[in-house]
């Protein structure tokens, strides 16, 4: 089916062979994905590839390649058929009960860290241009944060690294989800730190006798409309769980559901911070405008120049 010869091919030749087959199946940016597969059917850095291109695979090695590409032809996502997906400089676990993270979620991170340092030197966050501000070193917090529809735990993962000191809750309605996010949060040493609660957004909290609230509310929810669903790629539509992706026919049912019963969880001066998809940016704002208990509204662009975080702050 993959068109493998049965002779001994070199690492060159073997993956001129991946490339031609994505290719064929229509697979995007094929040089690349060819590469990035080898390479861990390999166990070893896509460099390594082209410093010994005339070396050959191992039997189990190749299988392991055919096996890899066999899947990704059928458009399942390379992140699911390694199992793993770098962010904010880490490696997560991820599989199909968990969305894949991506590099424009870290400017969520990005701007929930400098919020946190906003706060502690008590200046404005819009001044962050100033040289007092010490963009990723936070110390000497007792922050709570929220983390929303945690997937993966990368948000909260990462942000507890990089805020030492904070309490961290994060919830979701899938407990698969949060095995996942349980089982990265040990390997980073951060599980200690944060509590992992099954439900839908903030329906688990209400009973939980939890009687602090938070410094910080952040959030990825599912954002996708109806029709943006039937216009997914492959990789996305039929493996990464819809429950994480459908956000209601305009795609803003979870941010009316978060914006409305955020200000009864978060501490006076306390930060919501939500990313947002291609589109949503106004009206959101509106949506946080229109509850009359947020100020500093502002909108992060992202690397392509798309409205992609959101973030305000409670009213004192």
């Amino acid at each position: 089916m993959l068109g493998i010869t049965e002779k001994t091919l070199t690492i060159r030749e073997i993956l001129s062979w991946a490339e031609d087959c994505l290719t064929r199946y229509e697979v995007p940016d094929p040089k690349a994905e060819a590469e990035y597969l080898l390479a861990h059917a390999l166990g070893c850095k896509r460099i390594e590839l082209h410093l010994h291109c005339s070396g050959t695979l191992a039997f189990n090695e190749m299988q392991r390649l055919m096996d890899f590409v066999g899947r990704r032809i059928k458009r399942e996502p390379s992140q699911y058929i390694i199992g793993e997906q770098e962010f904010w400089g880490l490696p997560f676990k991820v599989n199909k009960d968990v969305l894949i993270p991506r590099p424009e979620t870290e400017i969520l991170v990005e701007e929930a860290v400098e919020a946190v340092n906003c706060k502690l030197l008590n200046v404005n966050c819009r001044k962050k241009q100033t040289n007092s501000i010490s963009r990723f070193t936070v110390h000497n917090s007792q922050f709570t944060i929220l983390d929303l529809c945690t997937g993966s735990g990368c948000i909260a993962i990462a942000l507890a690294k990089e805020i030492p000191d904070c309490k961290v809750y994060v919830t979701d309605i899938s407990e698969m989800a949060l095995n996942i996010s349980r089982e990265n949060a040990e390997r980073h040493g951060v599980a200690d730190r944060i509590t992992f609660i099954q439900g839908s957004l903030f329906e688990p909290l209400k009973g939980s006798g939890l009687k602090e609230k938070f410094d910080l509310i952040v959030s990825n929810p599912p954002y996708i409309s109806k029709k943006m669903m039937n216009e997914l790629q492959p990789e996305v539509k039929d493996y990464e769980p819809q429950a994480a992706l459908y956000g209601g026919d305009d795609g803003l049912d979870f941010y009316r559901k978060i914006i409305a019963d955020a200000p009864a969880y978060l501490a006076k001066g306390g930060y919501l911070m939500l990313e947002m998809g291609y589109g949503q940016a106004e009206k959101i704002k509106n949506l946080i405008e229109q509850s009359n208990v947020f100020e500093d509204i502002t909108v992060i662009k992202d690397f392509a120049g798309i409205d992609r975080v959101i973030k305000a702050k409670t009213i004192n």
